[in-house]
């Protein structure tokens, strides 16, 4: 059994990741949610926690973080999630009263950690800026992350600039942190998500037939689809699910290799660029396990299967 806490956006494909995580409680025991501001403003994505741990069951805690990153102004992604950032799907009042547990997240998943009497891995599908506070505030507590399954950064190309993935380019700074600081780091990065782990229109629709909330998830993906088709996509990629099928179901994924890996900070067009060093004498400045390949029917039976779970 697993403890883990998600560290998240949502965000509409945030909201399939922790879904999927929620379906697993025989392998993974959730002993937090923790929110921070990217896909859109930090007010709209704890809203959107609230309103998916409401709808799943889930008892889950919840604690707010960081609304800005760690230097500059916060760009959000509202074109691609909708305004609240969790738009198609019109989701119960009642989630309004969802507890929370800590506006502060850093010291929340400190506390839980230092609680913990076994390892646990972190699932951050967003900004990483609540994850380099808490390494950098709390360098002792370092050994009790087993891992942490990232969503970010790309060995090839970007999406919100030509060199960078959108989460490493809102908090550049926050993932050169999370990389260089000697916890085990999985990397799902555009490489891997925007290429290989996408749906089709055809998979997308056949969701709604799963049950209540597959009608959520396909209602949700098909409007997070909508503007991918737009920019001329046909492939649509559920990026954050893979970073929690990577911790629930490695298998899924069949390549990886460990980079080190640095993040351009300057303020140019490079800004946010996540690039490995792959010369035969690289510098070993840090290693981070890039995932590279996956079995995509593998992936998407899993996301499937995890949904049709709640029916």
């Amino acid at each position: 059994m697993k403890k883990v806490i998600m560290d998240c956006d949502p965000g509409i494909d945030d909201a399939i990741a922790l879904t999927v995580l929620l379906a697993h409680p025989e392998i993974a025991e959730v002993i937090g949610v923790t929110t921070v501001g990217g896909n859109v403003t930090l007010n709209y994505v704890t809203q959107n926690a609230k309103k998916l741990l409401t709808f799943l069951g889930s008892n889950a805690e919840l604690a707010s973080g960081q609304a800005e990153p760690l230097v500059k102004e916060i760009e959000t992604a509202g074109e691609i999630h909708g305004k609240t950032g969790m738009e198609g799907y019109d989701f119960p009042a009642e989630s309004d009263s969802y507890p929370l547990a800590s506006e502060n997240a850093v010291t929340f998943i400190h506390d839980k950690l230092v609680a913990s009497d076994d390892k646990v891995d972190i699932v951050a599908t967003a900004p990483l800026t609540n994850i380099a506070l808490l390494l950098k505030t709390f360098p002792e507590i370092h050994d009790k992350i087993d891992k942490i399954y990232v969503m970010g950064g790309s060995t090839l190309q970007g999406n919100i600039t030509l060199a960078a993935e959108f989460n490493a380019y809102v908090d550049p700074e926050a993932a050169q942190i999370v990389f260089d600081s000697g916890v085990d780091v999985v990397l799902s990065g555009l490489n891997l998500t925007e290429n290989k782990a996408y749906m089709t229109m055809d998979e997308i629709k056949s969701i709604k037939d799963l049950g209540e909330v597959g009608v959520m998830a396909s209602s949700i993906l098909d409007f997070y689809a909508s503007a991918e088709l737009e920019k001329g996509m046909t492939k649509i990629p559920i990026h954050d699910a893979c970073a929690v099928i990577s911790m629930l179901n490695p298998d899924v994924f069949t390549k990886s290799t460990n980079y080190s890996i640095d993040v351009a900070t300057t303020n140019d067009q490079f800004r946010g660029m996540t690039y490995p060093d792959r010369r035969v004498y690289a510098e070993e400045k840090n290693s981070v396990e890039v995932l590279e390949d996956v079995d995509r029917e593998a992936f998407v039976k899993y996301l499937l299967d995890s949904i049709k779970s709640y029916s």
